[in-house]
């Protein structure tokens, strides 16, 4: 609680000039206050699609092949409505995905229907490191996204899980590592184009790919190869 003791002689116009500078200091602290504000919300593709979720929005949407309603990516995606209204306001905002059309829903209710933008306007107003950066997270996030689904359907229903995950740690020169990928691309591409339409008794499956560079740090010859294989 603050309290003002007027000074003795202090007349009215004294007062008055004082409040007002008083005032004036105010206004600018809450401008400045304003101006900080939006400089920190700032918002870019790039600080947008750190949250690995939009960055599987986004990878959903892009591999449809029309607008999607929002209740249509969270029925898809395992999220709430208020998730998906969230997240599909932060990627309209940096212009990631847009608005097509709309329509009337099956209780009345005009619903909105979405379509990922095209990457590439975004790229014209980023460097090589920015376009690079940008996908490298666009990518694994969306890994990680798939992996964190996997994990809930995994853990909440361990009788009937089936699943094999892991991690194997190798040293390998570059010609070997690009050995080792073609000869995985031919085996995984066959097994996409002829399992990538839902068919009666097939179930949802995802299959992630990943050969990164690493420190190896800690690694020891009992812990280089990490399998949990719950199909044999």
């Amino acid at each position: 609680m603050t309290v003002d003791i007027e000074p003795v002689g202090r007349d009215a116009k004294d007062i008055l000039t004082s409040e007002t500078q008083q005032f004036n200091i105010n206004r600018l602290i809450i401008a400045c206050c304003v101006v900080m504000m939006k400089k920190k919300d700032s918002k870019t593709p790039d600080k947008v699609l750190k949250k690995p979720v939009r960055g599987r929005i986004l990878g959903w949407l892009s591999g449809r092949k029309g607008p999607k309603t929002k209740s249509e990516i969270g029925k898809a995606l395992s999220l709430s409505n208020a998730a998906v209204h969230y997240h599909m306001r932060l990627l309209e905002e940096v212009d990631l995905v847009t608005l097509e059309e709309t329509r009337l829903g099956p209780n009345g209710i005009t619903e909105k229907l979405y379509l990922a933008k095209p990457l590439n306007s975004k790229e014209a107003q980023m460097t090589d490191k920015e376009k690079s950066d940008f996908y490298l997270r666009y990518t694994l996030d969306t890994m990680t996204e798939m992996q964190r689904e996997g994990e809930a359907l995994i853990t909440s229903d361990w009788e009937n899980a089936r699943f094999i995950a892991g991690c194997y740690k190798t040293f390998a020169t570059d010609e070997e590592i690009v050995a080792l990928k073609e000869k995985i691309s031919i085996i995984l591409e066959e097994f996409f184009y002829t399992h990538k339409i839902e068919k009666k008794g097939a179930s949802p499956q995802t299959i992630t790919l990943g050969i990164l560079p690493s420190k190896a740090a800690g690694w020891d010859a009992s812990d280089q190869t990490q399998i949990l294989d719950m199909l044999s």
